[in-house]
This record gives structure tokens, sequence and C-alpha cells, in this order.
């Protein structure tokens, strides 16, 4: 154990409350069901980034999504601001940070040192709005009674400050309204760390049979799964996460049935029977709007196919873009299409879905980037068109400059028309790597893509939207 270091050995939950009182005001607070050293008997309190690894596509997608809900949920936040509170979304709704939780309510954390976390896969076949039958597959999680003795350590905020690690309080992403999950348990982003948290940073442990926790917890109101982990009715972040679209992974049948995962895989603690989704829920299988435009008024806009990851990620705000500008004087208009549905959170419960971007030079040379969208309902995609969007001009320098115009959008949405710019940046990368292949006139695929639209998928009314197609 690292000097400075106390340890509580408790026999009843009294001592527990007792050795809380004795640590003082002001601590942080962890509980885990099971205690890991390092090799130098010191407790091992490391992230979930360190136990598990990086997926980088996924973790560019849950931290896409993140920026996106705060943006939509959280007043004054900006994204991409706040390493801590962007990954505060990650860590509490199940995916990976390198950031520890804690909180500041010890009861929380003696109710997590009460039990142990367990996952189940789960399935179950249900129709969509169409009434389509198809398969879906979620992770069950739980939290059941602990055994044996467990661990809660008060950490240090004096010696957090000392080492520069952050110890962020989530009051700060409070949404306008509900009771987000990282709320209700009082909670605190303790990092970011590349290795395990400094043992210095923890001033004392109490020792204690995982029972004696849960029979502290239980004295302050509130210390349940159900509190502590708000349904999406209740919590506006988790109604946003399960709102995403589902995805049918490498082309899994059962029958002649697809099989969906969620889009972001998260595991549920509100797992409940599911008959028949409505029109807002989206399963996405491979298509392509690039295969539906002939006779239409996109006939001649040349398509670029990508992978869905292409439109996360951050890019530098003033990034050149000499081979995308030279595209552009070649051709009246481009669309990059990724293979996936994007999902505003201020657009939930409707079914309409980014696609990729458009692109559309002007007669005064400015050009116009916008967003490609798609309805899209249960298994069907529906009408495809594009938004308005905000006009560029470019430099000398190749370098975009957004310039005032009359028929540039003004929804307010800055920070997603700001990521418009972004996904060009990234196309501007992937065309200087050479890394579109040639399908057909007009048609360009990555070089991981497949071109053609999933068998699965009816196309019935996938037709292009009525009217101004910018409207």
């Amino acid at each position: 154990m690292s000097e400075g270091m106390r340890t509580f050995g408790c026999g009843t939950a009294d001592e527990i409350a007792d050795a809380i009182a004795e640590i003082g005001p002001g601590a942080l607070f962890r509980g885990q069901s099971r205690e890991y050293f390092d090799d130098q008997a010191r407790p091992h309190l490391s992230t979930s980034f360190n136990r598990q690894g990086c997926v980088p596509p996924l973790m560019l997608k849950w931290s896409h999504v993140a920026q996106a809900i705060l943006t939509a949920f959280v007043k004054g936040y900006v994204g991409d601001s706040d390493l801590a509170v962007d990954q505060a979304i990650l860590q509490h709704y199940g995916w990976r940070s390198f950031f520890l939780d804690a909180s500041s309510n010890p009861a929380v954390a003696a109710w997590f040192a009460g039990h142990r976390y367990h996952t189940e896969p789960c399935g179950e076949l249900i129709e969509d709005a169409f009434e389509l039958p198809l398969m879906i597959r979620r992770e069950r999680a739980s939290y059941g009674a602990g055994e044996g003795d467990s661990v809660l350590y008060a950490l240090s905020r004096q010696e957090l400050r000392a080492r520069n690690i952050q110890a962020v309080d989530l009051v700060e992403i409070m949404t306008a309204s509900g009771q987000p999950r990282y709320l209700a348990q009082s909670a605190f982003m303790v990092g970011p760390l590349q290795a395990a948290l400094p043992a210095e940073a923890i001033v004392a442990r109490i020792i204690a049979p995982a029972a004696l926790f849960r029979d502290y917890a239980s004295r302050t109101d509130g210390m349940d799964a159900a509190s502590l982990f708000p349904p999406p009715t209740a919590d506006p972040v988790l109604a946003a996460l399960l709102a995403m679209p589902w995805i049918r992974p490498s082309l899994a049948v059962i029958g002649d049935m697809g099989v969906f995962t969620r889009g972001l895989p998260l595991p549920e603690h509100h797992v409940e029977t599911v008959r028949r989704t409505g029109a807002g829920t989206a399963y996405y299988a491979r298509n392509w709007i690039a295969n539906a435009v002939s006779d239409t008024i996109f006939q001649d806009t040349v398509f670029y196919l990508t992978e869905e990851t292409f439109f996360h990620g951050g890019a530098p705000d003033d990034a050149r873009m000499p081979y995308l500008s030279s595209l552009m004087r070649d051709h009246l208009s481009v669309a990059v299409e990724i293979d996936g549905l994007i999902r505003f959170p201020g657009a939930l419960g409707y079914p309409s879905y980014g696609k990729g971007i458009y692109l559309e030079r002007q007669p005064d040379n400015t050009i116009l980037l916008s967003a490609l969208n798609l309805k899209h309902s249960g298994l069907v995609p529906g009408e495809f068109g594009i938004t308005r969007g905000i006009y560029y001009r470019v430099g000398d320098d190749r370098r975009w400059v957004p310039v005032e115009h009359l028929e540039q959008c003004r929804c307010g949405g800055v920070a997603i028309h700001a990521h418009h710019l972004v996904v060009a940046v990234h196309f501007e990368h992937a065309l200087a790597e050479g890394r579109f292949r040639k399908v057909r006139t007009n048609l360009f695929a990555d070089e991981d893509v497949d071109p053609l639209t999933d068998p699965l998928v009816r196309l019935d009314d996938f037709k292009p939207t009525a009217g101004d197609p910018g409207a």
C-alpha cells in the first residue's frame, strides 16, 4: 500500500459509516465488487480502455454521437470542447473511456461495491412498422447481490489536482429535463489516465462484506437499480442512444429474416419485450441512393461510396482541399454516401437520417455543401434528397471559406453544418490517397465497400423527395 493510504476493515454497516465520516468531506468514492493490485501490492484502478483496449471505428462513432446528444440536450454545450464530459456518455452508457467513474455520494459507491455486474445476450422475433419480420439481438445488463468482501475507495481531490488529473463534476452536463444516469449516480469523471490511477490519489480503502455495503447503501433513498439506472422515459440521453438505427452485421440471417443488433452496442438495464416497432425505428441493411438515381434529378451526380466511419471523427479547421476543389471544377455535383444512417438527436421519432454529404457547384462558382438525407422506416428505405446547406468559396490556397448566400440554411445548427465540412476534409484525404475505384459511370467506391444493395432491402418506396430537393 502507498504511504498515507488508510485501510478500514469493517464488520458492520455502522462501521462503514464511521469510516466514511473519518475520511472527512470532499473525497470522491468508487466502489468495486473485487479488488485488483499491481506488482507492488498497491490498488490497481484502471480505465475501461486500459482493460479492454480501443476499437477505433466504434470509438469514433460513440464520440460523435455523444457530442451530438450533448449539443442537443445540454444548454451552452460546445461540441468537442471538453474530453471529460464528451467521454461521460461513453463511460456511463456502456462503452469505454480514458476516465474512471467515481461519485461524490458514498452511498452510490457502496451500492456498486455491494453488487456484481452481469450481462447476457438475448434475442427475439419482432415486426417492423410494416409488419415485416426480423430478429433483434440485445445485451441484457443487471446487477446481482455480490458475495464475499468488496472494497470502497476514497480519492483525494487535492492529490488528483497535484498530479494534473481532472475530477469533473458531471452536473456540468445537466439536461434541460429528465435525469440522465450520470446525475442519478452523482458522477465524477477522473482522468484522463494513460495508466492506472496513481496509488497516492487513494487516501483510504474500506474493506467489508458485500452484504454490509448493500446495507449501508440502503439507508439512503434511491439506492436501487431502478433509480441509479433511470429508464429511457426518464433519461433523455439513454432514449437518444436507444433511438440510433439498428444494423445487420455481416449479412446475418436466420432463415430468410435479417438479424439486427444495435448500431451502438450498449448493455441494456431495461429490456422490455418488443412485438412491433414504429415508423421511427430503422433497421438498416446496406442500401445505396446511388443505385436508385436513374431518371431522377440526381442522375448526373457523381457518387462516392464509403464506410460509415467516414462520417465520424474530426479534422483541422483550416484544411486545404486541392483534390476536392479540382473535382468540383470538373463536375457540377458530387455526393459522398456512407454505408449507414446518421441519426440526429434533435429529430428523434422522425424517420429522417443522414446518408452523407452533397456538393454542388453554383453559377457564381461558390459550392453548396449540404446533407444527403434518407427517410427510413423499419426495414424500408423511402424518399431521399438533400437539405439546405452552407455555401463556400474556394480560395487560391484551396481553403474553403463560408460565404453568405440567399439560399443558405438558417436552422442555427452550427455544429451539424460544421461537421459536413469535416466529412468533406475526410473525403479530401481519401481522394489524395487514391482510395476509390471506379464501379461504373458516375459511381466510385472505397476499396473495402460493396457497391451492391443488400438483397434483403425492399426498394418499393426508394425515390427522390418530391419538389425542391434543397428545400
